[in-house]
């Protein structure tokens, strides 16, 4: 006969006993602040965007009023003539524009062509265009 069950618990093997997890050593990147609770890295990250949105703004500047200073001459020019001056985005270079330009349109007439029925067209005294507020 065989007895399957161990009343006195001999012979069972001992488990060995729990024991906690051990921590992992702190990195950097989990590393937080204690003040906001943002990692280490976030805050590196964070700050070197900062450092580099404030070089390009300086960069920028000084691009702008590099160019103010090499387009003085035009632009007192272009004042003086009346001229609209727009400056390019980057700031080193500008666009002048005659303003009276924005008042002529084609001829209604001879549709820009500055002929009619093979004769230099009146209103436009054969250049094709008119002035706004003219009559054509």
């Amino acid at each position: 006969m065989i007895n399957i069950s161990n009343c006195t618990s001999k012979d069972n093997p001992h488990w060995p006993p729990v024991q906690a997890p051990q921590p992992r050593p702190p990195t950097v990147a989990l590393i937080m602040d204690r003040r906001d609770g943002r990692s280490a890295g976030i805050r590196l990250r964070d700050g070197l965007a900062l450092a580099l949105g404030v070089a390009l703004d300086w960069l920028a500047y000084f691009l702008r009023r590099s160019g103010d200073r090499w387009f003085t001459m035009n632009d007192t020019e272009a004042y003086w003539w009346g001229w609209r001056i727009t400056k390019t985005p980057a700031g080193l270079g500008r666009r002048y524009r005659y303003t009276r330009f924005d008042t002529l349109t084609p001829c209604a007439r001879c549709a820009g062509a500055g002929v009619w029925a093979d004769a230099a067209c009146g209103p436009c005294l054969g250049t094709g265009r008119i002035t706004l507020g003219q009559a054509s």
